[in-house]
Order: structure tokens, then C-alpha cells, then sequence
């Protein structure tokens, strides 16, 4: 499971950090977006490193996510051609008509039995005021599913845990 996150103001990509490892997050990419206003020092990147390792820990995970440095939106779709297996891609949309999250997992998942398989996972979400109409195109373009946490309207740094939330509750549905 990969997470795209345009950083938000402040320290509020550290929680995200603190968060998303809790909940289960691969890879942690931080993404400079064109509303971004924040591009973070590089002492950030090991402290959210560390904030990792901290999460990892007290929530017992076996796997510690990778955090990358921090990506331009371009870079981030040149390293989508590096992906080489199928990955399931979503672009998670404040305003629109989209799909919500929640159904295109559950029409994406497969297996039997206790637990389902998911091909890899992509979500990206936005920063403050979302993403620009040409980010949403482009991401379309790449092969993104636009969809919808619900009505509301969330905060840049609640809108990742209620994502990664939805993907851990349909993962392990089965399970219990």
C-alpha cells in the first residue's frame, strides 16, 4: 500500500506519519503538489523516519514503511512507469461525482476464505484546498480512479487516516 500525500502546513504530515504507519501504510511518499506551500528541510525527512519507527513499534507492525523524499507531482508520475506490476491507482477528490473508496475496494478485492487479495494499491490525496483541476486530469490520464471519501469535506491530514482506515477494514473483514 502506497500513500501520495501532499504535505500539509505545519507539523501535520507528522501525525499522517504517526497515523498511516499505525495503520498500515508500505511506502509514504510526501508530494509537493501545486498548492503545497510547505517544502520540508531534510532533517524533516529523518524525523518522520524516526516517527515511523516509533509508530511501527508501539502499534507492534512487523514492517516498518518506507518514507521517501520529498516528490514533485512530475516526479511522482514519472515513478509510475517503475511500478512493473498491476497496481490498483486512486485519487482521492473532495468535489465531484466520484465513486466512494469504499466501493471500489470491495469491487476490487478477490480471494476466498479468511482475507482478500489486493494487487498493489495507490492512493493519493490532496493538500489544503485539493488538488488542481489539471492534477486530477493528468492523474486520469495515468490511470487513477477518482474517488470520494464521502460528503464531507476533510482536512488534509484527516483524509489519509480515514482512507488507509477504509483499506484496513475491507482487508481484513473477513478475518474476524
Amino acid at each position: 500500500m502506497t500513500l501520495w500525500v501532499s504535505m500539509p502546513k505545519g507539523s501535520g504530515f507528522e501525525e499522517i506519519v504517526r497515523c498511516t504507519t499505525e495503520l498500515g501504510v508500505s511506502r509514504l511518499v510526501p508530494i509537493i503538489s501545486a498548492r503545497t506551500v510547505v517544502v520540508p528541510s531534510p532533517q524533516k525527512l529523518a524525523r518522520w523516519r524516526r516517527i515511523a519507527t516509533e509508530a511501527a513499534e508501539q502499534s507492534e507492525r512487523q514492517i516498518l514503511p518506507e518514507i521517501t523524499d520529498p516528490l514533485s507531482i512530475q516526479q511522482a508520475w514519472e515513478t509510475l512507469s517503475d511500478q512493473g506490476e498491476e497496481v490498483d491507482k486512486y485519487i482521492c477528490v473532495a468535489r465531484g461525482d466520484f465513486p466512494h473508496l469504499l466501493n471500489c475496494l470491495l469491487a476490487s478485492r478477490t480471494g476466498q476464505g479468511k482475507g482478500y487479495v489486493y494487487n498493489s494499491l495507490l492512493l493519493a490525496i490532496g493538500p489544503e484546498g485539493g488538488w488542481t483541476t489539471p492534477e486530477v486530469e493528468e492523474a486520469i490520464n495515468r490511470g487513477f480512479q477518482p474517488v470520494s471519501l464521502g460528503s464531507r469535506i476533510l482536512r488534509s491530514v484527516t483524509a489519509p487516516m480515514v482512507a488507509l482506515s477504509l483499506v484496513a477494514a475491507v482487508s481484513e473483514m473477513d478475518n474476524y
